[in-house]
């Protein structure tokens, strides 16, 4: 019989390289181990830990549960015991009330196992399914992730991946061998990060320890940024960017982007605002498509999951118009049930336009509201409406284009501008742009605390 002397040895041999891996992104020496010496035995080869390691440990202060499959033991692939490990190790999390991280590093399924490869699969997605939104559940991708695992993309709330990852529900080389393209370009992680499965993308183990701590502050609020509170900000004007009116109103350095190669009519991302963690939705003036729609309606699942309200940072000038119109109709009112189900608070900045379906999907539903001054608001353009109001007084006018400017002026001006939407109660106040986070935040406190 093996002694305690050979099988520790045996571990440490074959799970050395996982294990440092983990010591990288966890606190230091806060690892322990759960499970160690669950071990089957078959024809070709021992399997030491089951080519997975489990345990607890702290990221950043913030306890985990953590498993990591080890891609050195039988190439990390799935079979009933290494998936009770796992499953073990998800209900620990939920039953403590603790963050979950899945490390990913598999070829597929055991398939000498048979059905029991499978029922281990299938332990695995129902227990992540009842632990996703009962507690958060993080996946990162360090290699391969291939087959039934891959779909559990589907239901974490952050999937962080190395650029050598790769998600697929098969072999690359099948897949591509079926499609006719090269397996290079099968399942690797720019593909998944522009397709919205991989919400960010670490290019080494010091960026995937400061991307976890950054994520886990949002789960649990402990944050201490150091911003000044009554900041003004600087430069806001009408056709800012997205990107430098998040670094204005919100905390120095705190922004954290989810899914930045995915649909890029719309930014998402967390950051905090007084210490205070928020989800952040800001549109870039175009319109909204199908995918801008689901990388919204995924990001405020997180945001409810993490009970972290919502910032809508808006202009938009409605929804995308082509022929796939009925994806867009699809998408479209699931991003309406999934604003309109949030029970987190909400915030709305209409910061340029908010047109149509931008503003019955993204402000409307919204407690607080505010607008910049130059804001408009309304069911069409004020161009759009000026033309179809007026086609006759434009087709009779000398010269038609400053037609079109100067009564597309008096329509906004009488019937879309924030100033005369805010009359009738449907804003709560009209700012200039560089008092923006002064108002934000003052709601944002009196919501929360």
């Amino acid at each position: 019989m093996e002694t305690l002397k050979i099988a520790k040895s045996k571990l440490a041999s074959a799970n050395k390289d996982i294990l440092s891996f983990i010591n990288a992104f966890v606190d230091d020496k806060s690892f322990v181990e759960t499970d160690a010496f669950v071990c089957s035995q078959n024809v070709i080869e021992d399997a030491p830990g089951e080519g997975v390691v489990s345990g607890f440990a702290t990221v950043g202060d913030t306890g985990v549960c953590l498993f990591a499959l080890n891609s050195k033991v039988l190439k990390g692939a799935i079979g009933e015991l290494n998936a009770k490990k796992i499953v073990r190790t998800v209900n620990n999390a939920v039953r403590m009330g603790k963050p979950i991280i899945a490390v990913w590093d598999t070829a597929g399924a055991r398939f000498a196992e048979g059905i029991t490869a499978l029922d281990g699969y299938s332990s695995i997605l129902r227990a992540f399914t009842v632990a996703y939104g009962e507690v958060p559940v993080i996946s990162v991708v360090k290699g391969n992730n291939l087959g039934l695992s891959s779909y559990v993309a589907g239901i974490s709330d952050f999937v962080i991946s190395y650029p050598s990852g790769v998600i697929a529900t098969a072999s690359p080389l099948v897949i591509a061998a079926k499609a006719g393209v090269s397996e290079k370009n099968v399942g690797d992680c720019k593909s998944a990060a522009a397709a919205g499965i991989v919400t960010n993308t670490v290019k080494d183990d010091k960026q995937l320890r400061e991307t976890l701590v950054k994520a886990l502050k949002i789960f649990d609020g402990s944050v201490s940024g150091g911003d000044e509170m009554n900041r003004v900000c600087k430069g806001l004007k009408p056709g800012v960017s997205p990107e430098t009116l998040i670094k204005e109103i919100f905390d120095k350095n705190s922004f954290l982007p989810v899914r930045a190669d995915f649909a890029q009519c719309v930014t998402t991302g967390f950051a905090t605002i007084g210490d205070i963690p928020v989800g952040v939705v800001a549109t870039n003036g175009e319109r909204l498509t199908a995918d801008g729609c689901v990388k919204i309606a995924e990001f405020l699942n997180t945001c409810e999951n993490a009970q972290c309200p919502a910032v809508f940072l808006t202009d938009c000038v409605g929804t995308e118009q082509t022929v796939a119109d009925a994806r867009l109709i699809r998408e479209m009112s699931n991003l309406i049930f999934e604003v309109n189900s949030l029970t987190v608070d909400m915030f709305s900045v209409v910061y340029g336009k908010a047109i149509g379906g931008a503003y019955t999907a993204l402000v409307a539903p919204c407690e607080y509201k505010i607008a910049w001054e130059n804001a408009e608001i309304g069911a069409l353009e004020s161009e759009s409406a000026a033309r179809l109001l007026y086609a006759d007084e434009i087709k009779s006018a000398k010269d038609k284009d400053k037609a079109v400017t100067l009564l597309a002026a008096e329509y906004g001006g009488e019937n879309s501008s924030a100033a005369v939407i805010a009359r009738s109660g449907y804003f709560d106040n009209v700012i200039e742009p560089n008092l923006t986070r002064s108002y934000l935040l003052a709601a944002i406190i009196a919501h929360v605390e």
